[in-house]
């Protein structure tokens, strides 16, 4: 379906196209470019797969400017070896690419805060709105980060030329996300495929009439864990030390607790109000970041920051990541 969308000869056919679908329309325009250095063959999925190699290496880098090296190398061993985060990015959809994108926008923001740099924190900006051009998944992670930056900004006192290119790159994607919802999103709301997906394929990830908010909510995130970490004893493992590492930054009040924990409240509340779907899909997978990175900091405070410790991890999960993705 995608390579279709990304079938027409012009980047504006490309993006009349791409208005008959549920995602914006960065990666049909790089996908459209690609077929036509590589065909129609396998080499299409070089594309997905090279931003998710690339996805990997901008997550560490953000995951060991917050946490540290055993921390940052224990969410890497994880994102690595996490099965549906190898399969998406051999697909031809955009979730790699949005996934370096946030990953991105989280690195530099990062930077720019700590180096007191106005031109990382406008990088930041550019590497969000890509996202939110990519898939719609990037929204939680924009206001996810809008609410850490404000925090940080206020508690450094930063200088005021850094809160000003901060402010200025929030008000371009609040501008951009008014832009795709007038032009794209609201056309979409109602139609048959938001009724499709709400009441078919994805009914499970929609709050029904009939059913609560807190067992949605609970059934939900179960799925989700069990999407992410493929089997029960990994969800329940990987959920304790997640929930445990994000309550360590919370305990110590540290900023990027808030970071970490409201992307899943966002989809939580999107699952509720029938806005995005919630749970055990890969409209989730955004979730896995912020998972691994808590993950991460639980399993170096655990075992006393020893770095053969996320190896030993690495080594156990790339054959499972494997023989489960397989």
């Amino acid at each position: 379906m995608h390579l279709y969308l990304a079938s027409p000869e012009s980047l504006l056919e490309v993006y009349r196209w791409s208005l008959t679908n549920a995602h914006p329309p960065l990666f049909f325009f790089l996908l459209s470019a690609w077929q036509r250095v590589v065909g129609v063959g396998w080499e299409l999925c070089l594309l997905p797969a090279s931003f998710g190699a690339a996805f990997l290496w901008v997550a560490y880098r953000w995951a060991r400017s917050l946490f540290g090296l055993a921390s940052s190398l224990a969410t890497l061993a994880l994102l690595a070896f996490l099965p549906q985060l190898v399969l998406l990015s051999a697909e031809l959809r955009g979730y790699s690419l949005a996934l370096l994108l946030v990953a991105g926008a989280l690195a530099a923001l990062e930077r720019g805060i700590r180096e007191e740099s106005p031109g990382w924190v406008a990088v930041s900006g550019v590497s969000m709105a890509l996202a939110l051009g990519t898939h719609y998944m990037a929204l939680r992670s924009a206001i996810a980060l809008f609410a850490y930056g404000a925090v940080r900004l206020l508690a450094r006192r930063s200088p005021g030329l850094l809160v000003r290119v901060w402010s200025a790159s929030q008000a371009a994607l609040g501008a951009l996300f008014l832009f795709f919802y007038t032009t794209h999103v609201s056309k979409l709301r109602g139609g048959g495929m938001e009724r499709h997906a709400q009441t078919d394929w994805l009914r499970a990830a929609y709050l029904q009439p009939e059913e609560g908010v807190l067992p949605f909510v609970l059934r939900q995130s179960a799925a989700l864990l069990l999407f992410l970490f493929t089997s029960p004893a990994g969800a329940l493992i990987a959920a304790v030390l997640a929930f445990g590492g994000l309550a360590l930054a919370a305990r110590e009040r540290r900023p990027v607790a808030l970071l970490l924990a409201l992307p899943f409240v966002l989809a939580a509340a999107g699952g509720v109000l029938r806005l995005y779907p919630y749970g055990g899909t890969r409209h989730s997978i955004d979730l896995g970041l912020y998972a691994s990175a808590a993950f991460g900091i639980a399993v170096a405070r655990v075992t006393g920051e020893r770095l053969w410790v996320p190896l030993v991890l690495a080594a156990v999960l790339a054959p499972a990541a494997f023989a489960l993705g397989w």
